[in-house]
């Protein structure tokens, strides 16, 4: 990076706010990687102008839990899942915004960490400064959440070609903008959302082998969890030069909860109303969600990494929240 640049430090922040979370749930190693890549981003001169903190009156606000484990049957190996979490204000409308992404790498241990992490990297990189400086070049938040995506594709299949190695990775993100979230997939890496009243909805769709089957009546839909192809996905991050990412929409309202995870946890606890049960738990943080979600995949087998993220949402006055687009529920949008 050239020597005049500025250093986003709002940028630097989510990193190092990551590398916090990454100790806190025992991942020495991605905590290193992270603060490799904050200490890269702060190579230019420091200006002396620090991101104010979040203001605690928002109309609307998200708190985060967060848990990566290798798993039982991975204990001592490179945890191939990678997760970020990050908050602010898009600048020109004060609308609270947080971006939320889980990524499970493949490929061989040492290569799926690389992979998850540089996805998660580029799509952050991508992604967060424009956000906050909104900054959508009439481009709608779904399509410069895919764009980062995108190019988290690029870079991992670059990387792949440059180490003559087998690299890829799923990825899930969430990009909330006001009471508006944009959802992105790619992988079997999955986002619920869980709504009192209503409850458990498996937002995203997973690309892979097992659920195609489901899909054609081939198999039942227990049967992916024993199924011989069940890790096997046919579209991934890094496979190939271009990809195709699935962009969802929702809108949120207060009480709603956000779970992001890799398959190491929904493999592990198939009966989706244990999830349920844990997200209608409304008094308890996200943090404590998370860490019971964690028990629950560790006590299912725990056969697989586990990377998990819980997002509450809490609207005090949606009359004075000021978007800045328009609210569709449920629908995927166009490629």
């Amino acid at each position: 990076m050239a020597s005049d640049q500025q250093v986003d430090l709002a940028l630097v922040g989510a990193y190092l706010h990551n590398l916090q979370l990454a100790l806190v749930n025992g991942q020495a190693q991605h905590a290193e990687l992270l603060l490799a890549h904050a200490l890269d981003l702060m190579s230019p001169a420091l200006t002396g102008q620090y991101p104010a903190l979040l203001p605690s009156d928002l109309p609307i606000q998200f708190s985060a839990g967060v848990r990566l484990d290798p798993g039982k049957k991975r204990q001592g190996k490179p945890n191939e899942d990678c997760v970020f979490v990050s908050q602010g204000i898009v600048a020109p409308a004060q609308v609270p915004f947080g971006l939320f992404v889980v990524a499970d790498g493949m490929g061989g241990h040492a290569n799926g960490q690389e992979a998850s992490l540089l996805a998660i990297e580029t799509t952050v990189d991508e992604l967060l400064p424009r956000v906050r400086k909104g900054q959508t070049d009439g481009d709608s938040w779904g399509e410069l959440l895919r764009h980062a995506v995108e190019q988290a594709n690029l870079a991992v299949y670059q990387r792949s070609r440059q180490k003559q190695a087998d690299m890829g990775t799923t990825l899930t993100a969430a990009l909330i903008v006001g009471n508006i979230a944009f959802i992105a997939n790619v992988g079997d890496s999955r986002t619920y959302l869980y709504r009192q009243g209503k409850g458990l909805e498996q937002i995203t769709q997973d690309h892979s082998i097992v659920a195609r089957l489901v899909a054609n009546g081939t198999i039942a839909p227990d049967d992916i969890y024993t199924h011989p192809d069940r890790n096997k996905v046919y579209r991934g991050l890094g496979a190939s030069l271009s990809i195709e990412v699935d962009i969802f929409r929702e809108t949120l309202q207060n009480g709603d909860a956000l779970l992001l995870c890799s398959d190491g946890l929904w493999e592990m606890v198939p009966d989706e109303q244990q999830l349920a049960a844990v997200l209608s738990t409304s008094w308890a943080s996200a943090d404590y969600m998370a860490e019971r979600l964690l028990q629950l995949a560790l006590a299912g087998g725990g056969r697989d990494n586990i990377g998990l993220v819980v997002v509450q949402v809490r609207i005090q006055d949606i009359t004075t929240l000021q978007t800045i687009i328009t609210p569709y529920r449920g629908a995927q949008l166009p490629v």
